[in-house]
């Protein structure tokens, strides 16, 4: 649907900035017009590859993150709360632990899903520590 919307952007740009009605002007328009429609074309490309990275992370890692930080006992006690947040660059942990043994074992944990996810993301540890 954003493709269409972006030809037809540039149809618009095309019709409303024609240089007058000589051959040679619509041709040149409808080089010029030709060659913004294509780089909207590629940025656009560009926005939805980056998006999809993004949304390939959230969707794949922070789940097999987060299983493997639940699947710890230590980890997975009721006065800790981590969070796991996932882009294209970075997997990051956030909340509180009571320790920080269980900060450190958090990002190990963390760390060992990445490996074995193949990830290439670095692991940000945001985690606070809150004796209860």
């Amino acid at each position: 649907m954003t493709m269409k919307l972006a030809l037809a952007t540039a149809f618009c740009i095309f019709v409303l900035t024609g240089c007058g009605n000589t051959e040679q002007g619509l041709r040149k328009d409808t080089s010029n017009n030709g060659q913004k429609a294509a780089d909207s074309a590629q940025n656009l490309k560009d926005g939805v590859t980056e998006a999809g990275k993004d949304m390939g992370a959230s969707t794949i890692l922070t789940p097999k993150v987060k299983s493997a930080i639940v699947a710890d006992k230590r980890l997975n006690e009721p006065t800790n709360l981590i969070d796991v947040n996932s882009t294209s660059d970075k997997v990051t942990l956030e909340g509180h632990v009571t320790s920080s043994d269980l900060k450190r074992l958090a990002g190990e944990v963390a760390s060992k899903a990445m490996k074995e996810s193949n990830a290439t993301q670095t692991l940000d540890n945001k985690l606070t520590v809150e004796a209860r």
